[in-house]
Parts: structure tokens; C-alpha cells; sequence
């Protein structure tokens, strides 16, 4: 599992990992992480005001690289992730499970990401909890509902309410999660800020903050 953030002491539904398959013609890989990305040596580098972000390179082959970059404000739960393939393309899917944690006592629903009205924006929204807070996730990619997976042998129990799935190419496959704790207007601006750098980096400009903190990953295939 990638880790993202210490799954202890957390009070409120808050990503702090995910599972991260890609399957390619040739094989497949399962991608992890040696510590929590905001933990990390890798992040530190990255940390300009209250934000880190870290990036890592999970090489495939020889002439192929999946980058993964991580935009994680320090003051709120909020996470943007982005994924793209680097060097010799080959046909690739990923599939994300999230994980969250600080959803006990269990939803009182049983079923994940659903889109809401047109009127109220049409965005993938997730309420763990009848009281709050709303999860919302913002992607380029298909969400696909699954049975909830509780894993109860950590720290904290975790729930995945889900799987995304993208097919990657050289444009960066996007997932981001927000929570309506945060202000709106923080967080436009915080996704803002990232998808700006993204657009940075894929115009031949390599933005420093995410540049710094380069880490190479593990990455196992069966």
C-alpha cells in the first residue's frame, strides 16, 4: 500500500493510503511505500508554506517509469494525487483503492462514491457518516463501486469504499479528494495550485517545489 498519512489519532474520515495496481500487456505490478508520504524524507523538500509535495518514480522497465506526485496540504485532509507514464508507452490500466480512516462508528450506509445532482455540481460525493463531513472526489477517471473492505488489524480500522480506474497515457491521470471541512475556497486553491504545476511540468517546465524530493518506490510484479 502507498501510505500517506499515520493512521492514528485520526477523528474524521481522512484518506491516509491507498492500494495501487497497474496491469500492463507483459505483467502486473503492486506498488507500495517504505513510510507515510508526509513523513517521509521525500517530502521534505517539497515543503513550501503548510504544503508538501512529494513525488515518486516506480520504474516498470528499462525505458518505462510511472510518476506519481502527491499534493497534501498540512492544515487539512484534503490529498491530490497524479499519475503518468514516462518513456516507452505501453497499453497500462491502474486501479486505486483508497483507504479511509476515522470512519468508526461504521457509515450508516452501506455503499460508496455517489454523483450528486446536476444542480448540485454533479461531483462524486461519499458521507460516511450521517452527520458528516462530505467526501468528495474529483477525477478524470471511472469510479467503480465495490463491496466496503474494512481492515481491522491496524492501528486504526480503515474502510475502502471503491476502486478508481484510469487508463494511463502521457497526460497525468488525476484523483482528488476534498472534504467540505475545509473552505472552498482553500481548497480551489490548493488544487489549483497543483494542477497548474502539472500543466508546468507537462509543458517542458519542471516546477522546483515538486522537482525536489524525487524518491525511487518498490514496486513487485507477479
Amino acid at each position: 500500500m502507498i501510505t500517506i498519512r499515520t493512521p492514528t489519532g485520526i477523528s474524521q474520515p481522512t484518506l491516509i493510503g491507498f492500494e495501487a495496481t497497474l496491469k500492463t500487456p507483459r505483467a502486473v505490478f503492486e506498488m507500495s511505500s517504505s513510510g507515510p508520504a508526509v513523513e517521509s524524507d521525500a517530502s521534505v523538500g517539497g515543503l513550501y508554506g503548510r504544503i508538501a509535495w512529494p513525488r515518486a518514480l516506480f520504474r516498470l522497465g528499462s525505458d518505462l517509469v510511472l510518476e506519481q506526485q502527491m499534493f497534501l496540504p498540512c492544515d487539512c485532509s484534503d490529498v491530490a494525487i497524479s499519475w503518468q507514464l514516462r518513456g516507452n508507452l505501453v497499453p497500462a490500466e491502474l486501479s486505486i483503492k483508497p483507504r479511509f480512516a476515522g470512519c468508526e462508528p461504521l457509515g450508516y450506509r452501506k455503499h460508496g462514491f455517489r454523483a450528486e445532482s446536476q444542480e448540485n455540481g454533479g461531483r462524486l460525493c461519499w458521507l460516511p457518516h450521517v452527520l458528516g463531513p462530505k467526501i468528495i472526489a474529483d477525477t478524470n477517471g471511472e469510479y467503480r463501486e465495490e463491496p466496503f473492505q474494512f481492515a481491522l488489524n491496524r492501528p486504526q480500522t480503515t474502510v475502502s469504499p471503491g476502486t478508481f480506474e484510469f487508463q494511463l497515457a502521457r497526460r497525468p491521470s488525476i484523483l482528488m479528494f476534498s472534504s467540505d471541512t475545509c473552505s472552498q475556497s482553500q481548497c480551489r486553491q490548493y488544487f489549483g495550485m497543483f494542477l497548474a504545476g502539472l500543466f508546468d511540468q507537462s509543458s517542458g517546465t519542471i516546477d522546483s517545489s515538486a522537482k525536489s524530493g524525487v524518491a525511487e518506490s518498490m514496486v513487485m510484479a507477479f
